[in-house]
């Protein structure tokens, strides 16, 4: 990094000293605000829990779901639309697991259907797709048979109709607006789950007393990425999260549940009347949330602790400079392996994606990528803050660094959720590094 960028990234990283709570943002104006923005700004949120018999994946490696019991709570479809005189562009945060291309009917077309079902608001091509990964919501990454019956059909009409609602009420209450952005440590909020140990790689739940324990394979990514969009008296219409560790609390527990990123969510929308949250998961393919399978209690500890985190960011973000609003696509090959592990010929197809906002950015990433490849990209970003999001538009399973693919271990396959082979992480990074350069040579 070169000491002008670490300069100026520093400027955006909130310390301890961040105002706690959110009380403090009515009483506090935010720093450098200014009466008006160079965008507008609007928000929608629609429900999409699904039917009981839209069910819960199970076990991956054997192909398994289940019917839901109940509804723990509710998981939504939340979008915000950004405007200005260059473009429009709509980003989705969906309370889901993912969304397979097998599971939608192809993404193109289901982004189409959302689309459609948007109006005039926005073409396909203005809008990325994310999800959550919560675990406990629907099986929707076509790792067992769940996609191919008719209830789960019904389904993702009535989800591309209810994003599409989203977007468009978004689309029908745009503001002027400014965008800050920030970020705050939380540290023991994730853990890198591929532990070494004697026998080879192991989740750290996993780790057994009698297991000679040498290290983590990696890192964590502690920060907590904040961007918001303010209104002219400086309250928040949009805040969008980005945060990594795995929703697992309430994995194979038979409650449809956003998880943690629900928990935040709701808790900041209560907090800020009138703004609406949006998480986005960060590349969290080798690190879990502290606990797995816990229950509720611990979804929303943790929910809490980081919608905390994100009130005491908001009282020291920074203003975003410049007003160029972009969204840019790169098709990429990746080198593939059958799911029983051979080599295949035919790569993996996936897309790439990238927003720029002003001097900020936000790279979308496709399935479940190491955080190493985040914190990489993060480092060559030309962007004064970037933030990184897994799990966008269509799932194609992990995406491991070569290293962990030499290791072995769960996320490195073969299976349905594993297909990447060795070079993919090279070219994930240097593909979304060239997107986001291309973004800013645009200025």
């Amino acid at each position: 990094m070169s000491g002008s960028n670490a300069t100026s990234r520093r400027r955006f990283v909130a310390g301890a000293a961040g105002v706690a709570g959110a009380m403090a943002w009515a009483s506090t104006r935010v720093q450098g605000a200014a009466a008006a923005g160079p965008w507008r700004v609007g928000c929608g949120r629609r429900e999409i829990t699904p039917p009981l018999d839209v069910g819960i994946l199970m076990s991956s490696g054997l192909g398994r779901w289940a019917p839901f019991d109940g509804v723990r709570l509710p998981l939504h479809a939340r979008a915000v639309v950004i405007d200005s005189a260059q473009s429009r562009v709509g980003l989705v945060a969906l309370d889901l697991l993912g969304l397979a291309g097998d599971a939608v009917g192809g993404m193109e077309d289901f982004k189409r259907r959302v689309a459609a079902h948007a109006g005039d608001a926005l073409k396909a091509e203005q809008i990325v797709l994310t999800s959550t990964h919560t675990h406990s919501g629907p099986e929707t990454l076509a790792l067992t048979d769940l996609w191919r019956g008719e209830p789960f059909g019904n389904w993702v009409k009535m989800l591309a109709e209810r994003i599409g609602a989203a977007l468009a009420d978004a689309a029908r209450s745009l503001q002027p607006c400014r965008l800050m952005a920030g970020s705050i440590s939380g540290p023991g909020l994730s853990v890198n789950r591929r532990v070494k140990t004697a026998r080879g790689i192991v989740f750290s739940g996993a780790v057994r007393p009698d297991d000679a324990v040498k290290t983590p394979e990696g890192p964590t990514d502690d920060q907590v990425r904040v961007a918001a969009f303010v209104d002219p008296s400086d309250r928040p219409l949009a805040i969008l999260v980005n945060a990594t560790a795995h929703p697992v609390y309430e994995m194979c527990i038979k409650q449809v549940s956003p998880d943690y990123p629900g928990e935040m969510a709701s808790l900041l929308d209560e907090r800020h009347p009138g703004a609406t949250s949006l998480f986005f998961q960060g590349a969290s393919g080798n690190i879990n949330s502290p606990e797995v399978s816990t229950g509720p209690a611990a979804a929303q500890r943790h929910g809490r602790q980081l919608a905390d985190l994100v009130d005491r960011a908001l009282g020291d973000l920074r203003p975003v400079q410049g007003s160029q609003l972009a969204l840019r696509w790169r098709q990429i090959e990746l080198p593939a392996r059958s799911i029983e592990g051979k080599p295949q010929e035919e790569p993996l197809r996936a897309t790439l994606g990238a927003a720029r906002l002003g001097d900020a950015a936000i790279v979308f990433l496709p399935g479940e990528p190491f955080v190493e490849i985040a914190l990489a990209i993060r480092e060559a970003s030309p962007f004064d803050f970037t933030a990184v999001a897994g799990y966008a538009e269509g799932y194609i399973g992990y995406i491991p660094t070569d290293r962990a693919l030499r290791n072995g271990g769960y996320e490195t396959g073969p299976g349905r959720w594993s297909r990447v082979a060795l070079g993919s992480e090279a070219i994930v990074r240097r593909e979304a590094v060239e997107l986001l350069k291309s973004l800013k040579d645009d200025s």
